[in-house]
Formats: C-alpha cells, sequence, structure tokens
C-alpha cells in the first residue's frame, strides 16, 4: 500500500473513532455463541478497532492480542483494558502486513474488515481446534445506501465459506440482520480448524 493511502486511511478512522462513531457492544454472532469459545487461551482479534470484541474475549479469560491500523483506536482499546485489568495487547499496525505467528491462536477474530489475501494467514493463525469467527457485509448492502460501495470491500452471495476452505464450518449465514437503527446485509461465519 503506499504511503499516502495509508495515511488517508489511518486519518479516516482516527477521525471516526475520535467522533465516538464505532459500536461498543461486541457482535451478537460473538455474544450468541460464546458458549463456543474456550476458558483459557489466546485470541487475535484482527482490525480490532476500539476492541470491543477484544475486551469481550479478555474478561472471558482470554490471552487477546488485537491489532488495527488506526493509533486513536488502539489508544481507546488499552485504556479500557487498563480500566477493566483485562490482558490485552492492543498494536498500531496494518493487519495486512503484520506477522500473523502459524498455529498460535485458539481464537481468530475478524469483524467487518475484509481483506482476502488475508484469510489463509488467517486460517493458519488457528491451532488445531481453533475457532475463527468472521463476519462482514455482503454486495447486498450496496442496495441499502450505506456503508462501504468498493466491491472489494463486500462479500458476493455464498463466497465466505470458500475463504476458508480448511476449516469446518459450524455456523454459516447470510442476510439482512436487523440490530441497530438500520438493516445490514452480512454473512457470518463460526469454522473450527480440524484437530
Amino acid at each position: 500500500m503506499a504511503v499516502d493511502a495509508r495515511q488517508d486511511i489511518v486519518r479516516r478512522w482516527d477521525q471516526r473513532y475520535l467522533k465516538g462513531a464505532s459500536p461498543r457492544e461486541p457482535s451478537p454472532l460473538l455474544v450468541e455463541s460464546a458458549h463456543l469459545l474456550p476458558t483459557v487461551g489466546r485470541a487475535l482479534d484482527v482490525a480490532m478497532g476500539a476492541g470491543r470484541h477484544a475486551l469481550f474475549l479478555a474478561a472471558r479469560g482470554l490471552e487477546v492480542i488485537g491489532v488495527d491500523i488506526s493509533p486513536v483506536a488502539v489508544e481507546i482499546c488499552r485504556r479500557e483494558a487498563a480500566r477493566l485489568g483485562l490482558p490485552i495487547t492492543a498494536i498500531c499496525a496494518d493487519v495486512t502486513t503484520y506477522p500473523i505467528p502459524q498455529e498460535a491462536f485458539d481464537v481468530v477474530l475478524d469483524f467487518y474488515f475484509l481483506e482476502r489475501e488475508l484469510c489463509p494467514r488467517l486460517e493458519e493463525a488457528l491451532r488445531p481446534g481453533g475457532l475463527l469467527f468472521f463476519e462482514t457485509f455482503t454486495t447486498a448492502q450496496l442496495a441499502l445506501g450505506w456503508g462501504p460501495r468498493n466491491p472489494h470491500y463486500l462479500l458476493r452471495p455464498g463466497e465466505l465459506p470458500s475463504l476458508f476452505p480448511h476449516l469446518e464450518p459450524l455456523l454459516y449465514r447470510e442476510g439482512l440482520i436487523h440490530h441497530g437503527p438500520r438493516p445490514t446485509a452480512i454473512a457470518s461465519l463460526i469454522a473450527r480448524r480440524p484437530s
């Protein structure tokens, strides 16, 4: 990624977090499926934003590493983790170039960040038996008049499971959801790396 483009992305996300425009509560997918989570282990939250999912996992006993490109978001997460006494290592980095170790995590989260080239690395980051939680917008979002407009950042119909061919799907759903003030077109996947 060119330096100017990266700086524009960082500025845009920093402004969003400074305005408090990001969700505070964890995704319903993660909350509803919390019974699947291990009670100990390591978790990776890619493009973690202000840490809403990282904080949720850490409160459940997991050691969490969260990576985000926005220094503002990372600082928000660090402050909240310190306030709550939660074990989160919040790293300011571009997750597309961050060196993700292989077979190092029991849980990997990716919410609302789609970079297809990253998907094989997320698979490889899981330990045998580890869980992936992935959720983001689909191309149907374009008809709703808000959200990402670039098709590169939108899943095509039925695409999500194919991005993780070596994982065993435990839950897959795709369609409109109505959490919050407006409908959202998303695909959600929970999948396990075979033991």
